[in-house]
């Protein structure tokens, strides 16, 4: 695993066209892709909150564990991405960082993988975080530092839900994907 800054892993040696890779139907760049999620940046938050109703607990914005929350957040839900793919962490193949250009973390893989690994890359912060945490407040009870990293990786994992949901619309189940950059490619 290699820690990058301010750019994306690339692959010189993969030529998409070359290799008659089909490309994805997807924004072109992060702040597209955001604009893209927003519908998941809205019903992701607020399906955590309901369940977190149902089970008694009323969230509050809190402006201290708001920024606490995304500091202890973000490194561990790009770290479960990496979990994750095909090769194990000490990979050459395998990236984390972030980048000004979209104000993100990242975790990337620069090798191929089958689409359906691919969907289990993109949701397993989303189920592993939320779900866990929410085990964990039906445990403990009210918890307003882990209600906010719960609440907040649901937001953060719009872009990746916009992702599962665009591969399953375009991508047959027995193709294999990988990236070139931020964009995402398939073949069979």
């Amino acid at each position: 695993m290699k820690f990058i800054y301010n750019k994306f892993p690339d692959d010189e040696n993969f030529s998409p066209e070359k290799d008659e890779w089909i490309p994805l139907k997807e924004p072109d760049n992060l702040w597209t892709s955001q604009l893209w999620a927003l519908p998941f940046m809205i019903i992701n938050p607020l399906v955590i909150i309901l369940i977190l109703k149902i089970m008694g607990i009323t969230f509050i914005l809190k402006s201290a564990n708001i920024f606490l929350s995304f500091l202890i957040l973000m490194p561990i839900h790009e770290f479960i991405h990496a979990l994750f793919f095909p090769e194990k962490l000490k990979s050459d193949n395998i990236f984390v960082g972030f980048t000004m250009a979209g104000f993100a973390f990242f975790a990337a893989y620069i090798g191929e993988m089958k689409r359906n690994r691919f969907i289990v890359i993109l949701l397993a912060p989303l189920i592993i975080i939320s779900l866990l945490g929410i085990i964990i407040l039906a445990l403990v009870g009210s918890n307003s530092l882990l209600e906010h990293i719960i609440v907040w990786n649901s937001f953060g994992a719009c872009v990746d839900c916009l992702g599962v949901f665009m591969v399953l619309r375009q991508v047959p189940r027995n193709a294999y994907v990988r990236n070139k950059k931020i964009r995402t490619y398939w073949r069979l």
